[in-house]
C-alpha cells in the first residue's frame, strides 16, 4: 500500500477507513488544542470545553476498530488537557499504557502567577484488553550518558548503542528560521519534531507496519515511515497539508 493521504476532517477519514478494513499498527494524534490559535480557515480552535472533549471521544471511538489488537495509540497535548481528557478517551475502550514527557527548553511563556510550561505529554494508549502492545525497547535506544565508563565500555563492544529510554525526552521543538530553525521546519505551526516520531514509530511498529496520523500538518510523520520502511496514512482537513504532502513526496 502507497503512502496515502486523506484530505479531510478526521472523523470522516476514519470512518473511510473502517469501510475500507484498513488497520493500522500505531496511530499518532497531535490536535489543535483548543486555545484559540488560528492555524487556518479550515480550523475552529475555540470550541467550549464539552464540544471539544465530545470530538476527541468521538475521534478515539472512530479510532477503535482501525487499530490492531496490539496497536499504539499516541496523544500529544498539554498535560493539564491528557488529565482532563483521559476518562473521556478510557471510556471509548482505551487503556493508559503509559504517560510520558516530551521537555523541551523554550523562551517563550514566561510569567509571574506559575512555572514556565516547557514540556508537553505524551499519552501511550492501547485497547483496554491490550495488557502487552507490540513494543521494541531498543528500537530506538537512548545514548549512554557516559560511554567511557568500563561497564558501559563493554556493552558498547558487544554491539550495544544505548539504553531503554526513559519516560521522559528531552527534544527541542521544531521552530521557524527567525528562531534559529533548520530545514525541519515546514511552515507549519507545532510541528512535532523528526527525532520524537522516530521513536514512537521504531519502538512501536515493524517494518511494513502501517501508521496513522490523524492531524498530519506539516506531513512530518511521512518522511520518517519513508526512511524506516513503514506505510503512512495522513489525515488532514486543510488543504495546505495536502500541498505538502504531495510536494515532500515529489
Amino acid at each position: 500500500m502507497p503512502h496515502r493521504f486523506i484530505n479531510k476532517d478526521v472523523l470522516i477519514g476514519l470512518d473511510d477507513l473502517t469501510k475500507e478494513g484498513i488497520k493500522v499498527q500505531m496511530g499518532f494524534l497531535d490536535p489543535p488544542y483548543n486555545i484559540g490559535f488560528k492555524y487556518s480557515d479550515s480550523v475552529d480552535d475555540n470550541l467550549p470545553w464539552k464540544d471539544y472533549a465530545d470530538f476527541m471521544g468521538d475521534t478515539f471511538e472512530k479510532l477503535k476498530p482501525v487499530l490492531e489488537n496490539n496497536g499504539s495509540v499516541f496523544l500529544v497535548h498539554y498535560p493539564e488537557s491528557c488529565a482532563r481528557l483521559l476518562p473521556i478517551i478510557e471510556a471509548k475502550g482505551f487503556r493508559l499504557h503509559q504517560w510520558i514527557s516530551w521537555v523541551y527548553p523554550t523562551n517563550k511563556g514566561h510569567g509571574t502567577k506559575k512555572f514556565t510550561t516547557a514540556h508537553r505529554t505524551v499519552m501511550w494508549l492501547t485497547h483496554r484488553d491490550c495488557e502487552k502492545p507490540l513494543f521494541f525497547a531498543r528500537g530506538d535506544p537512548q545514548p549512554y550518558r557516559d560511554p567511557t565508563h568500563h561497564r558501559v565500555k563493554k556493552q558498547i563492544d558487544k554491539g550495544s548503542t544505548g539504553v531503554i529510554p526513559y519516560n521522559w525526552w528531552e527534544i527541542n521543538k521544531v521552530v521557524g528560521n527567525q528562531h534559529g530553525g533548520t530545514s525541519e521546519h515546514q511552515g507549519w505551526y507545532n510541528q512535532i519534531p523528526y527525532k520524537l516520531l522516530k521513536r514512537l514509530v521504531l519502538s512501536t511498529t515493524d517494518v511494513g507496519d502501517t501508521v496513522l496520523d490523524g492531524f498530519a500538518g506539516s506531513c512530518s510523520m511521512y518522511p520518517v515511515c519513508k526512511d524506516y520502511g513503514r506505510q503512512s496514512i495522513l489525515i488532514d482537513l486543510d488543504p495546505a497539508s495536502k500541498d505538502i504532502f504531495e510536494e515532500k513526496v515529489k
